[in-house]
């Protein structure tokens, strides 16, 4: 039975597939889960028009890949958390975080999934990558700032 999965599921697809999988995997484990969702028509068209933008959004990217990169290298991105007299943080800084603080202080939109890194649990300064599409590669610097609360 072909489904359209609505979730990544290692080793099997990635959002937005439509592939065939048995119908006892759909009913028992894919469609409890919310993993995947049976294939119509209008689904279809409307995986096909989010593949389409997806896939427009991808070329874009990696037109601009080398700019970007080049913007990014050796950049500073400054993170403010609440945290203890110590410099513990009271929650750990997230590739989210990260990402909402290039776009507001470098004006470069990125995904979650660009981001590679740890969680930071204290304060102070953090390298990080930055995976684009095309191979290319930024390191940057998070600073991650300790406010008393």
């Amino acid at each position: 039975m072909q489904v359209i999965f609505t979730q990544d599921v290692p080793g099997v697809a990635h959002r937005n597939e439509v592939k065939t999988v048995k119908s006892g995997y759909f009913h028992n484990f894919l469609m409890p889960k919310g993993l995947a969702v049976n294939t119509t028509e209008s689904r279809m068209a409307a995986i096909n028009k989010v593949r389409e933008e997806e896939g427009l959004r991808l070329e874009e990217l990696e037109k601009n890949a080398s700019s970007v990169e080049k913007k990014l290298s050796g950049a500073t991105v400054n993170v403010t958390h609440k945290a203890s007299e110590k410099g513990k943080l009271y929650a750990s800084v997230t590739e989210k975080e990260v990402v909402a603080a290039i776009k507001e202080q470098l004006k470069v939109e990125l995904a979650e999934s660009n981001i590679k890194m740890d969680h930071f649990k204290e304060v102070g300064e953090y390298e990080i990558k930055v995976m684009l599409p095309g191979g290319h590669t930024a390191t940057l610097t998070v600073v991650v700032e300790g406010a008393l609360s």
